[in-house]
């Protein structure tokens, strides 16, 4: 989002519109596990409980399916992108990729299904693949909080996909 005066600057433009196919209409029964990120499902929601995993994890008490956000995960289905790039980062890449890698693990705490898909190098720039939308806004307002610079929101259409621009 590049900041002009008082106001954020946010463009639209056309990616492609989807709603999320993974999130299932139908919740499990009871408890589920995830083997995967060791996420738990309860009380109608995915949440993060080491004891509770480790407890059933060997029983057939509990079911064990993937979480919404593994399934994206392994399938490579993006929901946000956060590009990050400038002279500035590449003398700080370091710090700024453990910056990202706290945000993360904070957002995690709240939301097992937000994930990280997968960090590479594409035309001078580092992209992070996220599994939702609001992980990728937060990692480019984490970014952009800590070291300013220029930070761009593209929309899709529907709103379900996202590419932030951070450059400094």
């Amino acid at each position: 989002m590049a900041k002009k005066g008082l106001r954020w600057l946010t463009e639209r433009q056309e990616y492609q519109s989807t709603d999320d196919p993974y999130l299932s209409d139908a919740a499990p029964s009871g408890e589920a596990l995830c083997p995967g990120c060791h996420a738990v499902f309860r009380d109608k929601r995915w949440l993060l409980d080491e004891a509770f995993y480790q407890e059933y994890k060997d029983t057939d008490f509990v079911p064990k399916i993937l979480c919404p956000g593994c399934r994206k995960a392994a399938d490579r289905y993006a929901m946000g992108y956060v590009y990050l790039s400038g002279k500035f980062f590449e003398k700080h890449r370091d710090e700024i990729m453990r910056l990202i890698q706290n945000e993360y693990e904070r957002a995690r705490e709240h939301n097992p299904l937000h994930q990280i898909i997968t960090m590479y190098e594409q035309d001078g720039r580092t992209v992070i693949e996220t599994t939702t939308d609001h992980l990728a806004q937060r990692l480019g307002r984490a970014v952009y909080r800590a070291y300013k610079g220029n930070l761009t929101f593209r929309w899709s259409e529907g709103d379900k996909l996202v590419r932030i621009y951070w450059e400094r």
